[in-house]
C-alpha cells in the first residue's frame, strides 16, 4: 500500500506527463497551423536598393532556399524597392508592409544610426522589427596597391595614401579614419562604382579604396587580388574576420590605445554584425515569426546554399536575431556623449543618411 507521499509524488508525476503531452500537442497543432496558412502561398522579399547589388544578391541566394525550410514550404519573389540609401523600403516596411507574414525584406544596417540621429524621414525603431537575423557578418576593409607602400600598421599611420571615393560608405569611413586615428587619406570622390575604382588603381590614378565591405571586395575584386594589382592592408570591424585575420591583415582596434576613440569607433561599426539583416514587419503572428526565424536559420546552414555560396565567392556567417538584438542594444545603449560624439564625426565625414 502507497503512503501518502507516494500518492501525491505519483500525482505530480502524471500531471507533469499530462502537461508535457498537452504541450506537444498544442506545438505541432501550431505547426500545422502555420503551414496550412503557408501552404501554396508566397512570400515577398523586398530590397532596398537596385537589382543586381550586394543586398540583391543576398536577398535571390535566401530566395532560392528558404522555401524548403518554412513550413507549407511556400514559393519565393524579391521585390527591389530603391531609394534614399534603403530609407524607402525600411519605413514601408515598417508603416505599410502587411503584418501576415508573407513579406520579409533585407535592410540596411546603418540606418540604426539614421534612427539614432533623428533623421526627419525615419518612421521606423529597428529593434521593433520581427528580426530574422543576418546573412552575413562582415568587416570593411581597405585595399591598396603596392605604389601606396603601405606594408605594416604604422604606415597606416604615417603615409599618405591618394584613394577613390564612391559615395557611402568609401567616402566616410576615410574620413572617420582621418579625423579618429589619423590616417592620411586624400579622397578622390565621383567615381560612379567600386568597379570603376579598380581599374584607376591599376592605371595608377589611385592607390586604393576603403570602406570596401569585405563581403562584397572577395567576390567583385577577386580577379584584381589575384592578379596581385590590390592587397587589403586593413580591417575595420569590432571584431575579427577569420580570413582576414589568417591573413595577418592590421586591425583598426590595435591602431589606437585612446579607450575613448575605441568606444566611438566600436559604437561605428557595430552595424557590421547585421551587414545583411532580414526582417519581418513588426507585429506579425508569434507563431509565423517564430516559424520565420527557424527557417532562416536553417536556411543559412542548408549545404546547397552554402555550397552555392561558396562557388560564388559569397560569404554567409549567420547572425541569430539575438545576436543582432545584443549588437544593436550596444549601439542604442551607448553612453550618450560616445553616441554624441560618433554622430557628430558621422555628419562631418559626410554620411548621408543623417540628412535624410
Amino acid at each position: 500500500m502507497k503512503s501518502e507521499g507516494g500518492r501525491r509524488m505519483t500525482i505530480r508525476g502524471t500531471a507533469a506527463m499530462l502537461l508535457g503531452f498537452l504541450a506537444l500537442g498544442a506545438s505541432a497543432q501550431a505547426q500545422e497551423s502555420v503551414a496550412e496558412f503557408y501552404k501554396g502561398k508566397q512570400i515577398r522579399i523586398i530590397v532596398g536598393s537596385a537589382a543586381g547589388g550586394g543586398f540583391d544578391l543576398y536577398a535571390r541566394y535566401v530566395a532560392r532556399h528558404l522555401g524548403k525550410h518554412v513550413p507549407g514550404n511556400p514559393g519565393f519573389i524579391v521585390q527591389n524597392m530603391p531609394g534614399a540609401g534603403g530609407l524607402v523600403a525600411s519605413n514601408h516596411m515598417y508603416t505599410r508592409a502587411p503584418k501576415d507574414g508573407l513579406t520579409i525584406a533585407i535592410l540596411q544596417g546603418p540606418l540604426t544610426y539614421a534612427q539614432i540621429g533623428k533623421s526627419p524621414n525615419v518612421q521606423f525603431d529597428m529593434r521593433a522589427f520581427g528580426w530574422l537575423g543576418s546573412a552575413n557578418i562582415t568587416s570593411n576593409t581597405c585595399v591598396f596597391s603596392k605604389r601606396a607602400g603601405v606594408a605594416t600598421a604604422n604606415d597606416l599611420l604615417t603615409k599618405s595614401v591618394v584613394i577613390g571615393g564612391t559615395g557611402g560608405s568609401t567616402d566616410f569611413v576615410p574620413n572617420l579614419l582621418n579625423a579618429l586615428i589619423r590616417t592620411k587619406f586624400n579622397i578622390v570622390k565621383g567615381y560612379k562604382s567600386t568597379s570603376s575604382v579598380l581599374p584607376a588603381i591599376e592605371r595608377g590614378e589611385v592607390d586604393g579604396l576603403c570602406g570596401w565591405g569585405w563581403d562584397s571586395a572577395r567576390v567583385n575584386g577577386r580577379d584584381y587580388f589575384a592578379r596581385g594589382v590590390i592587397s587589403v592592408g586593413l580591417e575595420c570591424a569590432n571584431e575579427r574576420n577569420p580570413e582576414l585575420a589568417a591573413r595577418g591583415v592590421p586591425f583598426l582596434m590595435d591602431l589606437t590605445k585612446d579607450e575613448e576613440t575605441k568606444k566611438v569607433l566600436s559604437f561605428l561599426f557595430s552595424y557590421l554584425v547585421f551587414i545583411r539583416p532580414f526582417v519581418a514587419p513588426p507585429g506579425i503572428p508569434t507563431d509565423r515569426l517564430k516559424a520565420l526565424q527557424d527557417a532562416f536559420a536553417a536556411t543559412l546552414k542548408d549545404p546547397e546554399l552554402l555550397a552555392e555560396a561558396k562557388r560564388g565567392g559569397v560569404e554567409i556567417r549567420y547572425a541569430s536575431p539575438a545576436r543582432v538584438m545584443g549588437a544593436l542594444n550596444d549601439i542604442f545603449d551607448a553612453p550618450e556623449a560616445i553616441q554624441i560624439r560618433a554622430l557628430e564625426e558621422l555628419r562631418k565625414a559626410g554620411w548621408e543618411g543623417l540628412r535624410r
